[in-house]
């Protein structure tokens, strides 16, 4: 059982965090994760995840069941997907169509901030920005505003499609000590779901959002912006606490980033990983012209190798 699950009670609000593609593909996601624990830390809401089956003519739960439907959107290919999902569910994808009775539907995610306005016609809100602090405000203004959608278009990060195009100021999270907090629950979720792990250890760790780097053909450089770094120190506390609760299920982490090696203390935080506390170490994203022969040692003592793959 996951660390961050909880027991439905009456007068809770029921959210549905909706990924479009089956529990494989989208346990691998950090963001839903992340969305996991932010709204079961409110004591007002009760979340399940719900996927698509694999031959994608089915879900695992109906979306109609809840008050709210968050979908984590990260690929331009999962657009109809989401609206197979609705339509599964007996709900209109279209938002003018639906009434009170139907969920309030929620998206965000990486391609949404680039670009909402392919989906514009189907969300009742649309996210720009991170999770840490649109979904606490999200739940907050829900409990005050229900699903009276133009009461949300003031709010930091919000853009309601249905009152006209309008600017969105985008809501940012200023470290990423959140996110870190999650190394335990994610390796619990993705040791012990059927779905299992892609990456080579369960325990995901963020460990930058953003790119310095600005290559013009990077979407995800440009809407990760300003870019930010998690604290080295804070790492190494977590990553200690964590071990003494279970050495077994954490015995390597899957560093995520943009460019991993662009952190300032990337090689500070590998030989702590690698050479004191013995772990292995998956890093998925690398750029060539930030390697030296003592990163490249660090890299393969952790345990991993050029025919390795994420």
């Amino acid at each position: 059982m996951s660390a961050y699950r909880k027991s439905y009670r009456k007068g809770m609000i029921k959210v549905a965090i909706a990924y479009p593609s089956n529990a494989r593909v989208a346990l691998q996601s950090l963001s839903i994760h992340i969305i996991r624990k932010l709204l079961n830390e409110h004591p007002s809401v009760y979340s399940e995840f719900v996927f698509m089956s694999d031959d994608g003519r089915s879900v695992t739960k109906s979306l109609r069941d809840f008050d709210i439907v968050l979908f984590s959107v990260h690929y331009e290919l999962d657009y109809p997907r989401i609206l197979k999902m609705l339509e599964i569910s007996g709900i209109n994808p279209f938002s003018v169509q639906r009434t009170s009775e139907d969920p309030l539907i929620v998206m965000g995610g990486p391609t949404l901030m680039a670009n909402p306005e392919p989906m514009a016609p189907f969300a009742d809100i649309i996210l720009i920005g991170d999770a840490e602090v649109l979904i606490p405000e999200l739940i907050n203004h829900y409990l005050e505003y229900g699903k009276d959608v133009e009461k949300y278009v003031d709010i930091t990060g919000f853009y309601v499609p249905s009152l006209g195009k309008h600017t969105v100021i985008k809501a940012f999270v200023k470290d990423l000590s959140y996110s870190i907090r999650l190394i335990y629950d994610t390796a619990i979720e993705l040791s012990t779901s059927s779905a299992g792990s892609v990456f080579n250890y369960p325990a995901v760790l963020e460990v930058m959002r953003g790119c310095p780097r600005g290559c013009l053909f990077c979407m995800e450089g440009f809407i990760g912006r300003p870019v930010r770094f998690t604290d080295i120190n804070s790492i190494k506390e977590l990553i200690i606490k964590d071990l003494s609760r279970d050495e077994k299920l954490i015995n390597g982490v899957s560093l995520i980033g943009l460019s991993v090696t662009d952190h300032p203390g990337f090689r500070e935080l590998m030989g702590f990983l690698v050479n004191e506390l013995g772990l292995g170490v998956s890093v998925p994203s690398l750029r060539v012209d930030t390697l030296n022969k003592d990163i490249i040692k660090l890299i393969a003592k952790g345990g991993q190798s050029p025919h390795d793959s994420p």
